[in-house]
């Protein structure tokens, strides 16, 4: 049997059974299509209030650091690329106060380095009490806006689409399972035309992939829709509430769209859905459980 006969055999399943498929694919589709909508929303959330957030510093991070060891801080600021700096006579005079010769001031052209620095996750590595490192931002709350949204992506979003690929697989191999149920004289007949057990698990999974492949593109399509319709329902609200929290910054389109890593992430679960629930069937393509539905029938 060819790879192009598995393929055809494949599809002739998803056709022969429309409804079903279908239902399938819409279930799953839903599922990660609101997954996929707030992914989307999130990124393009975080992508304008960064924007508006470091428009004053040219998205430069500024923060000042005081420790009781000075050296540690020189090096930890090296560590994460930044660079230590002093303030020009308008920066102090838009600050209004002296900064103690304590301080240690650094800016950082990137923004994940800097809220690594500002996180001081690597305190017990260093030796250091994390308590008694104090780090202020100056200018701009680039760090505190960015550890918002990580802090929102980590307790939510990984969980969840842990729980929708979960509950994806359940729903495929359930419809393997009634597949399988109503399919047993096809197997019988595939064995006739001299296809192997192994092709036989093979035209079976493509058809999953296949699943997943309609259900994919239908999550990424609902994610798109859902988003367009939440930023043309929170336009208004969103420019209002930052041109009230950044009085001084031009105005730019707070479009409720934006892809990151973790969407890849999402599309990924869902293709893992189709190996987790053919195993669950794996046992119904035994010959003694053929048997078994051919004696029923």
């Amino acid at each position: 049997m060819t790879i192009k006969e598995i393929f055809r055999l494949s599809h002739r399943e998803l056709v022969a059974y429309r409804t079903r498929s279908r239902a399938t694919v819409i279930t799953i589709g839903v599922l990660f299509g609101f997954l996929l909508a707030i992914l989307f929303i999130m990124q393009g959330l975080e992508n304008i209030a960064l924007k508006y957030a470091g428009n004053k510093t040219d998205n430069v991070v500024y923060l000042a650091s005081s420790y009781e060891n000075r050296n540690l801080v020189l090096e930890r600021i090296s560590e994460f690329d930044g660079e230590i700096t002093t303030l020009t006579n308008e920066q102090k005079a838009e600050i209004g106060e002296e900064i103690p010769d304590s301080f240690v001031l650094a800016k950082f052209d990137n923004l994940e380095n800097a809220y690594r620095y500002y996180s001081k996750t690597d305190a017990k590595e260093l030796h250091y009490n994390a308590d008694d490192y104090e780090i202020v931002e100056l200018f701009s709350n680039q760090v505190r806006a960015y550890r918002y949204f990580r802090e929102k992506n980590r307790s939510f979003v990984r969980p969840a689409s842990i729980v929708l690929m979960i509950v994806s697989a359940f729903i495929l191999a359930f419809t393997m399972a009634h597949l399988i149920a109503s399919s047993t004289k096809t197997f019988v007949l595939y064995r006739s035309i001299g296809a192997s057990r192994v092709q036989l698990l093979i035209i079976y999974f493509v058809y999953l992939m296949e699943l997943c492949v309609r259900a994919a593109i239908f999550a990424i399509c609902l994610g798109l829709v859902l988003a367009a319709i939440m930023t043309g329902v929170g336009w208004n609200y969103l420019l209002e509430q930052l041109i009230e929290v950044y009085p001084n910054v031009p105005e730019f389109p707070p479009i409720l769209l934006g892809v990151n890593w973790q969407c890849f992430e999402v599309i990924v679960c869902m293709f893992l859905a189709a190996p987790v629930s053919f195993l669950l069937c794996l046992d119904q393509f035994s010959n003694k459980k053929i048997a078994q539905k051919l004696k029923g029938d």
